[in-house]
C-alpha cells in the first residue's frame, strides 16, 4: 500500500488542480451565472484556469507553476475588476507550499517572494482594488500585515515538508546502505567460513592420504620379504584412515549439530601426530623449550595444523628416507614453531620452492588469524631442504 501511494504521489497535484477547477466553476456559475463573451466572464475563466494549472504543475514544474500563479495575480488588474476574483487566490497557498517543498537550495526563495508579494497584492485589492473602500479602515492594517504573514507561514510549511522529505530520503538511503554493508559482511563471513572449512579438510585429508600413500608404497616393496612389516604398515594405514575420518566427522558435526565434547587438536596432541608421521616413514626429531602458556584453544589448533601441514609436506615431497626436525619454543611470550625438512631418495621434483600453494598459504592464513606470522621457503643451510618458521603470540600479547 505504501509503495502504491509513493508511486502515485506525482499525480496528487494534477488531480487537486482539476478538482479545484471543477468545484470553483460549478459553484461560481451556480451562484453568479457568467456566460457569453462578457469581459468579466473571460477574465474569470482565465484566472481560474491559470490558478488551476499552477496547482497542477506545482510539483512537476514548480517555476512554471509560480509563473502561472503570478500571471493570475497580474490578471487581477485587467479591467473590469470584479469582486469574485480574490477568493480564487486561496489556491496560492497550495502552490506556495508545494513549490517550497520541491525546489532545491536558493530556488526556494522564489516561492517566498511569490508568497510575500502575492499576500501584499491581495491585501491591497481587498482594501482598495475595486475602486471602492471595501474594507473597514480599521481592518486595513490587519489585512496588509496578516496576508503577507499568511504567505510566509505557507512558505514555512512547505520548507518544513521539504526538509522532512529530504530527511526521509536520506534515512532510506542510509537504510539501503546498511543493508548493503550487512549483506557484504555476511558474504565475507560465509566466504571466510568456506575458506576455513576447505583449509581444515585439506589439512586433514592431505596429512592422512600422505601417510596412507607412504605406507602403501612401503607395503608393496615389503610384501614378499617382511610380512610382519607389511602387517604393521597396513595397521598404520587403517589407523590414519580412522583418524582422518574421525576428524572430518568432528568438523561436519560442528557445522550441523551441537558439539559432543570432543576437543579440537591442540599442542598436547603434537606428540601423537609425530608418532604417526614416524610410523609413516618420516624420521622426525623433536625439541621442546618450555611448556606453552597463554595460548587460546584456537591458537593451539593453529599451531597443531601448522605442524601437521609442514610434516605432511615433508613426507609427501621428501621421498624415502626424508627427515624433519621440529622445534617448539614457548619461551618468548608465545609459541615459536620451526620445521626443517631434508629430502631423501626419490624426492618429489614438484615440491614447492617459493612457499606457494594451498598448503603454505593455509599455514600463513592460520598464523595470521591467530595473531602471528609464518615464513616458508627453501632451507639455505640444508641443500634440498625446506624450512617453515612461525610464531603465535600468547593471547595477552595479542590483546595488548
Amino acid at each position: 500500500m505504501k509503495n502504491v501511494i509513493v508511486s502515485a504521489r506525482p499525480l496528487f497535484e494534477p488531480v487537486i488542480g482539476m478538482v479545484w477547477f471543477a468545484l470553483w466553476a460549478v459553484c461560481e456559475v451556480g451562484r453568479n451565472p457568467i456566460t457569453g463573451d462578457e469581459p468579466a466572464a473571460v477574465l474569470f475563466w482565465a484566472v481560474l484556469l491559470l490558478q488551476s494549472l499552477a496547482i497542477a504543475l506545482s510539483r512537476l514544474l514548480p517555476l512554471t507553476a509560480l509563473a502561472l500563479g503570478a500571471s493570475a495575480l497580474v490578471g487581477q488588474f485587467i479591467p473590469p475588476i470584479t469582486p469574485f476574483d480574490p477568493a480564487l487566490y486561496v489556491g496560492n497557498v497550495i502552490v506556495v507550499v508545494v513549490t517550497a517543498a520541491t525546489l532545491p537550495g536558493k530556488r526556494r526563495l522564489f516561492p517566498l517572494a511569490y508568497a510575500l508579494g502575492g499576500g501584499a497584492l491581495i491585501a491591497w485589492m481587498l482594501c482598495w482594488g475595486y475602486g471602492i473602500d471595501r474594507a473597514d479602515p480599521a481592518m486595513r492594517p490587519v489585512l496588509l500585515v496578516s496576508l503577507p504573514l499568511a504567505g510566509l507561514a505557507s512558505w514555512s510549511v512547505g520548507i518544513l515538508i521539504g526538509a522532512r522529505r529530504r530527511i526521509a530520503a536520506q534515512e532510506r538511503a542510509l537504510a539501503a546502505a546498511r543493508e548493503d554493508v550487512l549483506r557484504a559482511e555476511t558474504e565475507t563471513i560465509v566466504a571466510g567460513e568456506r575458506e576455513r572449512i576447505a583449509q581444515d579438510v585439506h589439512d586433514i585429508m592431505a596429512h592422512s592420504l600422505s601417510v596412507i600413500l607412504a605406507q602403501a608404497d612401503g607395503s608393496r616393496a615389503l610384501s614378499g620379504e617382511r610380512p610382519e612389516a607389511m602387517a604393521q604398515s597396513l595397521e598404520t594405514i587403517a589407523t590414519s584412515a580412522r583418524s582422518s575420518l574421525t576428524e572430518v566427522r568432528m568438523l561436519i558435526e560442528t557445522l550441523v549439530a551441537e558439539p559432543d565434547g570432543r576437543a579440537a587438536p591442540a599442542v598436547g596432541d603434537i606428540d601423537a601426530l609425530v608418532e604417526r608421521m614416524r610410523d609413516a616413514g618420516l624420521s622426525t626429531e623433536v625439541e621442546r623449550f618450555a611448556e606453552p602458556a597463554g595460548l587460546t584453544p584456537a591458537q593451539e589448533l593453529a599451531v597443531y595444523r601448522i605442524v601437521q601441514e609442514a610434516l605432511t609436506n615433508a613426507l609427501k615431497h621428501g621421498g624415502s628416507g626424508a627427515s624433519a626436525r621440529l622445534v617448539l619454543d614457548a619461551r618468548g611470550g608465545g609459541m615459536m614453531v620451526s620445521v626443517a625438512s631434508s629430502a631423501g631418495e626419490h624426492a618429489d621434483a614438484a615440491a614447492p620452492e617459493s612457499g606457494s600453494g594451498r598448503g603454505v598459504h593455509g599455514m600463513r592464513e592460520r598464523a595470521r588469524l591467530a595473531g602471528g606470522w609464518l615464513d616458508a621457503g627453501p632451507d639455505e643451510e640444508e641443500g634440498g631442504g625446506f624450512l617453515v618458521t612461525a610464531f603465535i603470540p600468547a593471547a595477552q600479547a595479542v590483546l595488548a
